[in-house]
Order: C-alpha cells, then structure tokens, then sequence
C-alpha cells in the first residue's frame, strides 16, 4: 500500500487569503486514516479556516488539498459530504423542531422516499442504528428542541457518522470543539466512541482543551498566526511544549493567578438561604464574600446551571431567600439584579451574553445607558459611549478593527471580554459566571483569568461555576460540589494547597 493510499486528509502548502489578510499561511497538514488529529490554536490562528476548506465552505487561495491521495476541489459542503467529509460545529445547526432522525438524515431523505413518499419508520430505524454505535441513548423520533444542549451535540456528532452508512464512503468527520458543551458522562462516551469509530473512520479534532486532545488523539498539530508552529506523535510531547507552540511563549507557571488569589475574604455581599427549585435544586443555603471567587461544581443535572439561574433573576425558585448587601432580592427580576449591581456572563456567550448584530460599543453601553446620556436631554450622548467603549477596548487589550465593528466577528475571547466590559462599567459587585472559558484558546483563557483576579483584588464577588475542574480548583477560594440539587461539600483551595481533582469529584459522583 502506498503512502498516499495511508493518508485520509492531506493539506499541502494550503493558503488562504481575503485580500490583504491572510488567514492561511502554506499550511501542511496529515490526517492518517482511522487515526484522529488534534488541532489546535488560540482563536484566529487559522483553525476554522481550516475546516471550511476542508468542508467545502471556502476554497484554498494556494495550494492542494487531498482526500484519500486524491486531489479534491469542492464547490460546496453537498461534494465534500459525497467524499465521506462532515463537519460538527461548536455552534450547532440543527432544526429544534424536527425530530431527532429528520435531523439525521436532513438533506439526503431520498435514499428513505419512494413515489414521493418518506419512510419515516426506516428513518427512525436508521438513527436508531447509528446512536447503537456511538453508544447513545436517545430516543430519534423525540422532537429535537426538547433535547438538552450535550445531547444535542451528540446529535450533531451522530449526523456527521451517519455519512459512512450513506455513502459508500470512508467517513472523515471534523469535530469543532466537540465536548464544549459536554458532560463528564457524555464527553467519556463521546471518547469511547472516537476510538471504536477510529476503525472505520478518520478524525479531525479541534478543541482549546488539551487534556481532551491527550486523552484521544494519536497525533496533534500546533496553529500560530495562520502558520503551523509545531506536530508530533501525541507521545512525544506534552502540554508546555504544546502551549509554547500555541501562543509563542512558555506557559507560565502560575496560569491561574494563584498567587494573587485573596487570602482573607471580605464581608459577606450576597447571602443564600433554603433556595429550592422542584426537581433542580433542594434547600441550597451559602454565602458569598466580597473578594472572594467561589467556585461551583457538579455533573449536568447537579443543579449547578439551576443556581446560576436563580442568583441573575432568570428562574424563580418555590422557596427560600436572597439577601444582597443585608437586602432582599426579589426573584425572577432580572432588571432587579442588575440594578442591584448583578451581572451574569452565562455560558451561551453568543446567544445570551452579547448581541451578535450589534456593535463592540453597543454591547459595552447596553446596561449603562442611563450613564451615558446628555445631560440636558433623554438622548444618548455618541462622544460618551465612544469614549467608554474606546476605554474598555484599551484597557482589556480587546483586539478589534475599532468599536463598529459587530461583536459576532471577535474572536471567543475577546468577545468575552466585551461581556466582561458592559458589567464593569455598569459597576456590578457580584459576577456570576457560567463556564467563562467555554470555547476560549489558552491564551484567552489566561487573561480572563488575569481579569479575574483584578476585580477579586477590588473587592468583587464572584461564583464561578464551571466543568473545568483545573480552572475551578486553581481560581477558586473555595468550591461547593453539588449532586442531584443539593450541596455536598465546601472544599477549601488555599493558593499553596490546593486539592487534587479527585477530591471535587467525590462530591460530584
């Protein structure tokens, strides 16, 4: 068997360019068959450029791309699929209305019609076939929206491998940060099924999360810049090694800032007592200090997300209390909240967090309208916001073309760094943040956490909950571990003893 016969992917000095940008730099890149690839890079070194070219979405200003040794051009995503090519996006394309098997098979329903006719229960059956080998359980003639947000992506995961029983085909599947949204559960059998899948198909991997490309890819490819910085066997490097490739310098020894983690919490700010939700959370009572970052853990389900919830107004609980500053918080009072001086980052940044449409200064004045008004008239005064805008963008390092520019075009931390923006020039005391490096590079991610020890320095309350247990251990002052809507545990994490992963997750499982 020749090399090229061994090669399921192969890019050659492919470049990319919009006219004086250049996104791609004569990138080379080889996925071995039934092997999967980890790429990897800070947001806007050149991954999804990657994966659009692969997929059939743009085609290479330069060089050649090759599908089984086979020089492949595609003027859609449709001819790629044909080739065994499927992309799962990190944002999600399914239809929530459809059931779970007509997302499956959307688009290519001939091959379950005749006369005109849709077999609906062959369509069922057929999702039925590939959920058993991914080892799913869902049940495909559910309505699609009624699916939780990881058993959606798993739908996703589930389409894309479909194409192997489809066409005849190898599958190549390209999956954009498939565990983002992913319990501890669904991520273990979403790997599990990588590697049985690895048999008969080949993977691209993209994730910000190396532990995840350590646990499951055989070789790994390093992006800076457009460029490819550094690959290797998976077994010949290590993390350091990998970051230094991602963002051209050493990965500091203090990544989480542990050093200027707060020693001495200050006065209570935000007091919880008997919250309960049906079915989601039962008598959760805590306090929370200013200064201090207390960090939340569980599995999906444990109530966690629930608490965010009921802390930034957007769920009412059946009983129990909230007393901000010594003063009752009324519930499911988003507007209250605010004016109280919560602000919520929650974990779907792009559909809750920030308006994509509208512009970095917009998003950064939303909440602060009332601040930038004229003085003499109910108008919004342009020299103002320009000028609040222009200062968050210094003062976060927010790489943007300028303050017009529409937030959906950031990068993943940079646009979280606008969300950071709008609540602190509200002035908010108390953060609530919702998994805030979800879909973040490692570069973005250290300086949110910078970001995060300054406003802790300045007396900020924050409750961080997160599934990324080293994040959550190396911020937090201290975590509350949860499990089926009740408090388990207050584990301590001092800057100089900080527990091990083993010891959250015992009050997680």
């Amino acid at each position: 068997m020749s090399n090229s016969e061994q090669i399921a992917l192969e890019l050659d000095r492919v470049s990319k360019s919009y006219g004086p940008l250049v996104a791609l730099r004569d990138a080379s890149i080889r996925l071995k068959r039934h092997s999967v690839l980890g790429l990897v890079g800070e947001n806007g070194a050149g991954k999804s450029t990657i994966i659009s070219i692969v997929n059939g979405t743009r085609a290479p200003s330069a060089g050649t791309l090759k599908v089984n040794g086979t020089v492949a051009q595609f003027s859609s995503p449709a001819e790629a699929a044909r080739l065994g090519i499927a992309t799962v996006f990190q944002e999600q394309g399914l239809v929530p209305n459809l059931k779970v098997y007509e997302n499956i098979l959307l688009g290519r329903e001939k091959q379950f019609s005749r006369l005109g006719v849709l077999n609906s229960d062959g369509m069922a059956a057929f999702a039925t076939l590939v959920f058993d080998e991914l080892g799913l359980q869902i049940d495909p003639r559910c309505r699609t929206g009624d699916l939780s947000f990881g058993q959606r992506q798993l739908v996703e995961i589930a389409k894309a491998f479909s194409l192997g029983h489809l066409y005849p085909v190898e599958p190549i599947v390209l999956l954009d940060e498939p565990t983002s949204a992913l319990s501890d559960q669904e991520t273990e059998i979403l790997f599990a099924s990588i590697r049985r899948w690895k048999e008969k198909a080949s993977i691209l991997f993209v994730s910000h999360h190396l532990s995840d490309v350590f646990e499951v890819c055989d070789d790994v490819v390093a992006l800076k810049d457009g460029s490819v910085s550094g690959q290797w066997r998976i077994e010949d490097t290590d993390a350091d090694r990998i970051h230094e490739a991602i963002v051209g310098r050493p990965k500091l020894a203090g990544y989480y800032k542990e050093a200027e983690q707060r020693l001495v919490p200050g006065a209570p700010v935000l007091v919880a007592e008997g919250i309960t939700v049906a079915g989601e959370l039962d008598d959760i009572s805590f306090t929370l200090h200013e200064g201090e970052i207390l960090g939340v853990a569980g599995v999906l389900g444990s109530g966690k997300t629930s608490l965010a919830a009921v802390l930034s107004g957007t769920k009412v609980p059946s009983s129990g209390s909230i007393r901000l500053h010594g003063e009752p918080l009324s519930f499911g009072n988003q507007a209250q909240a605010v004016a109280r001086g919560i602000g919520t980052v929650p974990a779907e940044r792009n559909s809750s967090g920030a308006i994509g449409v509208h512009s970095v200064e917009w998003n950064m004045a939303l909440p602060s309208l009332h601040k930038l008004r004229h003085d003499k008239a109910p108008v919004l005064s342009a020299a103002r916001s320009a000028s609040m805008a222009q200062g968050w963008i210094e003062r976060l390092g927010i790489r943007t073309p300028d303050r017009h520019v529409q937030i959906r075009n950031l990068s993943g931390g940079n646009a979280q760094k606008v969300v950071f923006a709008k609540w602190m020039e509200r002035g908010v005391r108390v953060f609530v943040l919702d998994d805030p490096g979800r879909g973040l590079d490692v570069g973005a991610k250290e300086e949110i956490y910078a970001l995060l020890r300054e406003l802790a320095a300045q007396g900020v309350a924050i409750l961080l909950v997160s599934d990324n247990l080293p994040e959550l251990i190396g911020l937090s002052n201290r975590i509350l571990t949860f499990r089926s809507g009740r408090i388990t545990s207050e584990i301590a994490t001092p800057p100089a003893a900080k527990p091990d992963e083993a010891t959250v997750v015992r009050g997680m499982v």
